[in-house]
C-alpha cells in the first residue's frame, strides 16, 4: 500500500475522531452516576444486598424544602475561584423526584391524613471541574470523557405529628460524577439501564443524584422498622378529611359564567388528586339554609356548615379579578384560595393563583394545569 494512501486513511480516520468528539461538545451528550459517601461508588449495594423483610405499607406525608436553593447558586457562584455553575447542577440536588420516588414506592403511601411527616433536606456544597480529565479527554479525542464532580448532602427527618416531636433523622453525602465525551454518545444510553445509579442526559441536570437519596433511606428506614418494632406503632392514618369546595362569594353562579368555570375545574382536579369533595347540590342546599357573612366565615355557620355537610375542611376562592382589556388578546384571571379547618378556623395552606388564556374556549385546560401545578405544590409541602 502506497504511502499516500496510507496518509489519506489516516487522514479520514482523524476526520471521523474529530467530528466525532465535536458532536460530544456540541450535542452535550452526558452521563450521569452518583452514590453515598462510602458506599463503594454504589458496589457495595450492588454486591451486598439485604433482603427486605417489610410486608405492607407506610402512610406518610413528605415535606420537600428547596427553599435553600437560590442561597446554594448564589453561593457557590462566589466561591473559591469563581468558577462557573450552572443552574441545571444546582436543580439536580433539589429535584421533585425525591417525591416522585416515595409516590412510586411499594413501600410508602402518600396520605394527608398520616400522622408521620418526612422532612427531606438537600443541597449542593461542592463543585469540581474537569481541569485534569479534560486535558485526557482533547489528547483522546473524547474517547477517555471529561469528569466534573459534585458534592452534596441529603437528609431525612422523620416528624410525628401527634406529638410535635422528630423521631430520628437521616443523613447522606452525596457524590456525583458527570461525564462527557464522544464515547458518552454510545455508552450513555445503556448504563442506565443497568442501574438507577445513572442517568443520561442532555444537560447538567439529573435525577440520580435524588434516586440513590431516596434508596438508601428507604433501606436505611425498613431496618430501623425491623430492629424497633415500637416505631411502626407511629406509622398512622386519621381517616381521610372531608373537603367543602366552597364557590365565589357563597353563591352557585350560571353555567357560563368564569366563576362556574373555574369552581368545575377545581372541582375536578382536587378529585382526580384524591380528595373527598362534598357534593356541589348538596353545598348549593346548604348555602340557601346557612347565612354566610359578606365579611367571611363567622365561627357559628362555619361550625354549622360543618355539621350538616359532614366536612372538615373548607377550600374557598375569593378575590376573583378578571382583567380583559380591549387591545389586548389574553384574558387574565387572578382569584385567591385558602383552604380552612372548620373546626378551629385555622388556615391549613393559602395560595394566589394567576393564568391568562387567548379564549373562554380554552379555560378549562388553563384552569387544570394551573391548579395541578397547585396541587403538586401542596402535596410537596406535605400541605396535603
Amino acid at each position: 500500500m502506497s504511502s499516500s494512501i496510507m496518509i489519506k486513511i489516516l487522514n479520514s480516520k482523524l476526520s471521523i475522531a474529530i467530528a466525532l468528539f465535536s458532536l460530544a461538545l456540541v450535542s452535550n451528550c452526558f452521563l450521569h452516576h452518583a452514590n453515598i459517601q462510602g458506599d463503594a461508588y454504589g458496589a457495595k449495594s450492588l454486591l451486598f444486598k439485604d433482603e427486605k423483610l417489610f410486608k405492607g405499607t407506610l402512610p406518610v406525608r413528605v415535606e420537600f424544602d428547596s427553599s435553600e436553593k437560590a442561597f446554594v447558586r448564589d453561593y457557590l457562584k462566589r466561591k473559591g475561584q469563581n468558577m462557573p455553575v450552572t443552574d441545571n447542577m444546582v436543580e439536580s440536588y433539589f429535584s421533585e423526584e425525591i417525591v416522585t420516588k416515595f409516590r412510586s414506592s411499594e413501600y410508602f403511601t402518600h396520605n394527608s391524613s398520616a400522622n408521620m411527616k418526612i422532612r427531606v433536606n438537600s443541597s449542593l456544597e461542592e463543585v469540581k471541574w474537569p481541569v485534569i480529565s479534560l486535558i485526557g479527554s482533547i489528547g483522546t479525542l473524547g474517547l477517555f470523557p471529561s469528569i466534573t464532580r459534585t458534592y452534596g448532602r441529603i437528609q431525612f427527618e422523620i416528624y410525628d405529628s401527634k406529638n410535635s416531636k422528630s423521631i430520628k433523622t437521616f443523613k447522606y453525602r452525596v457524590q456525583h460524577r458527570q461525564f462527557l465525551g464522544t464515547s458518552i454518545i454510545i455508552i450513555g444510553a445503556f448504563f442506565p439501564l443497568m442501574s438507577d445509579r445513572f442517568d443520561h442526559s442532555l444537560n447538567a441536570r439529573n435525577f440520580a443524584i435524588m434516586r440513590v437519596g431516596f434508596q438508601q433511606f428507604e433501606n436505611d428506614l425498613l431496618k430501623e422498622l425491623e430492629e424497633n418494632k415500637s416505631l411502626l406503632k407511629n406509622f398512622t392514618k386519621d381517616p381521610d378529611k372531608v373537603y367543602a369546595l366552597l364557590p365565589f362569594g357563597n353563591k352557585m353562579s350560571q353555567d357560563n359564567s368564569y366563576e362556574n368555570q373555574i369552581y368545575t375545574g377545581l372541582e375536578s382536579q382536587f378529585i382526580k388528586s384524591g380528595l373527598s369533595i362534598v357534593e356541589r347540590k348538596k353545598i348549593q342546599s346548604l348555602l340557601s339554609e346557612i347565612r354566610f357573612s359578606n365579611s367571611g366565615l363567622t365561627t357559628s355557620n362555619r361550625l354549622a356548615f360543618g355539621k350538616f355537610s359532614n366536612a372538615e375542611r373548607l377550600i374557598i376562592v375569593s378575590d376573583l379579578d378578571i382583567n380583559e382589556p380591549e387591545k389586548k388578546s389574553r384574558t387574565e384571571i387572578n382569584f385567591s384560595i385558602r383552604c380552612v379547618e372548620i373546626e378551629s378556623g385555622k388556615i391549613i395552606w393559602s395560595r394566589r393563583l394567576s393564568y391568562s388564556n387567548s379564549d373562554q374556549k380554552s379555560m378549562g385546560i388553563h384552569i387544570g394545569l394551573s391548579v395541578r401545578k397547585l396541587i403538586n405544590e401542596l402535596m410537596t409541602n406535605g400541605e396535603i
